[in-house]
C-alpha cells in the first residue's frame, strides 16, 4: 500500500498541523521529507517529497509565490510552512495556487520543533519503504520460484495480498540513448507517474525493478480498469516528453498468486515484442504465435530449435565473419519480399536471392517451403524471448 501525504497528516495531531490548501491532493505518495528554504534549493528535489520551510528567505508574497512554483515543477508532494517567525500569515495568492494546483499546504506554529516532526515523519517513511521492498521481494521470490511457494503465499497475505486476488501485471521500459544521470532521472518520472496512476485508481499494488523496467502488479482490477491505467499511463508518460522512449507491455488478468509466473512472462514478453515492432503499449491477448512461445515450460525445448536453425547461422557467422542470420531477420520482418528487403538492407535484388540460396546451403533446408518458413519464423520468435 502506498504511503500518502493523508496517511502522514492523519497521525500528525501533536504537531498541531494545519491544512490551508490543496485537500485534492492528499492521495500524494510520499518518498521523503526535505527542509528547502529557496527557490534554487528546490532544484535538487527528486518528486514525492514533503517540502518545509521556515520562510527564512521566501519571507516576501512574490517570493514565497516563486517558491511554490518552483516546488510544485519539481512534484513536491506538499508543503509545510512554519509560521509565527519569519512569515506570520499565508499570502491567499499561494493558497489560491496551493489549491488549483491540488498541492497541499500545511502550517505548523513555530514552537513546534521541526527536528521532532521530521524525525517522526523520516521514520515512518523508512519503515513504510522497508515493508513495501519486503513486500516485493516477495512477490519476486514467488514469481522467479524462490524458497517454499506455500510460506511465500503465506507471507503475501499477512502483508494483505490475498492469494486469490486477481493481478494484472505492467512492464514499462525506457529505451533510447540517455546519459547515465538522464536514465536515472526518466526512471524516477516513470515510478512516480505508475505509481501515482496505479494509486488514484486502488490502494494496492506492488511496484519494483527488474532488468532495467518498471514492473507494476494490479490487485484486483476489473479489465477495463487496467486498460484505463495503461491509457492514463501512456498519455501522462507522453505529456512528460517520455515518448518515444517508452514501451508498455501488458500482461493478462489473472487470480492467484500462484500463477504469477506466467503472467509475468506474459508482460514481459509483451513489452519485449513492443520495443521489437515498436509498438508502445501491447498485450500479451495481441501476441499471436508468442502465447504459444511463452506457455512452453521447458525452455530447452525453446533453445533446442532455436540451435537447430537460427543458431546454425550464427554459428557461421562467428565463424567466417558473415553476417546471414542478420539478412535472414531482414527477411522474416519483411514477410519473404525481396523488394523490401532490398530496400530495407539497400543491397541489389540479385545480391538477396544469393543470400537466399546461401542460407539454404548453411541450413540444408528449402526457404520456399511453408513448414520452414513456419519454422524459421518460430525460431525468430523464440530468440525475442529467450
Amino acid at each position: 500500500m502506498a504511503l500518502t501525504v493523508g496517511n502522514l497528516y492523519k497521525e500528525s495531531e501533536k504537531y498541531k498541523m494545519k491544512l490551508l490548501a490543496g485537500d485534492g491532493g492528499m492521495a500524494n505518495l510520499v518518498s521523503w521529507i526535505h527542509i528547502v528554504e529557496t527557490v534554487d534549493g528546490a532544484g535538487f528535489l527528486h518528486g514525492n517529497e514533503i517540502v518545509i520551510t521556515e520562510g527564512t528567505i521566501c519571507r516576501t508574497e512574490e517570493d514565497l509565490m516563486k517558491y511554490m512554483e518552483e516546488v510544485y515543477i519539481r512534484k513536491a508532494s506538499a508543503v509545510i510552512i512554519n509560521t509565527g517567525m519569519f512569515i506570520m500569515e499565508i499570502p491567499s495568492t499561494v493558497i489560491l495556487f496551493c489549491n488549483e494546483k491540488k498541492l497541499p499546504l500545511f502550517t505548523v506554529p513555530w514552537e513546534i520543533p521541526l527536528v521532532d516532526l521530521t524525525t517522526d515523519f523520516c521514520k515512518r517513511i523508512v519503515e513504510h519503504v522497508a515493508r513495501q521492498d519486503s513486500i516485493a521481494t516477495t512477490f519476486k521470490n514467488l514469481i522467479f520460484h524462490v524458497g517454499d511457494e506455500h510460506m511465500l503465499v503465506n507471507q503475501m497475505e499477512r502483508y494483505g495480498y490475498m492469494h486469490d486476488s486477481t493481478m494484472a501485471i505492467v512492464c514499462i521500459s525506457l529505451e533510447g540513448e540517455w546519459e547515465s544521470s538522464e536514465v536515472s532521472d526518466e526512471s524516477r518520472k516513470i515510478k512516480y507517474i505508475a505509481e501515482h496512476s496505479a494509486k488514484r485508481t486502488k490502494d494496492q499494488y506492488i511496484s519494483f525493478e527488474y532488468q532495467d523496467k518498471r514492473i507494476v502488479v494490479l490487485f484486483d482490477y476489473s479489465d477495463a480498469e487496467v486498460e484505463a491505467y495503461t491509457d492514463t499511463l501512456f498519455k501522462t508518460l507522453s505529456a512528460n516528453r517520455l515518448v518515444p522512449y517508452i514501451y508498455i507491455g501488458v500482461g493478462d488478468n489473472m487470480r492467484g498468486l500462484e500463477a504469477q509466473d506466467n503472467n509475468f512472462m506474459r508482460a514481459f514478453v509483451a513489452c519485449r515484442i513492443g520495443i521489437k515492432r515498436n509498438e508502445h503499449v501491447l498485450s500479451y491477448k495481441e501476441l499471436g504465435l508468442y502465447k504459444l512461445l511463452v506457455n512452453v515450460k521447458n525452455n530447452e525445448v525453446l533453445y533446442e530449435m532455436y540451435q537447430s536453425t537460427l543458431g546454425k547461422l550464427e554459428e557461421h557467422d562467428r565463424e567466417n565473419g558473415t553476417k546471414y542470420r542478420h539478412f535472414l531477420d531482414a527477411y522474416i520482418e519483411c514477410d519473404g519480399n525481396t523488394g523490401k528487403v532490398s530496400e530495407a538492407l539497400y543491397i541489389h535484388r540479385n545480391t538477396v536471392n544469393n543470400y537466399i540460396k546461401k542460407v539454404e546451403e548453411i541450413l540444408g533446408i528449402d526457404i520456399m517451403s511453408w513448414e520452414n518458413r513456419a519454422l524459421l519464423y518460430t525460431s525468430y520468435c523464440i530468440r525475442n524471448i529467450l
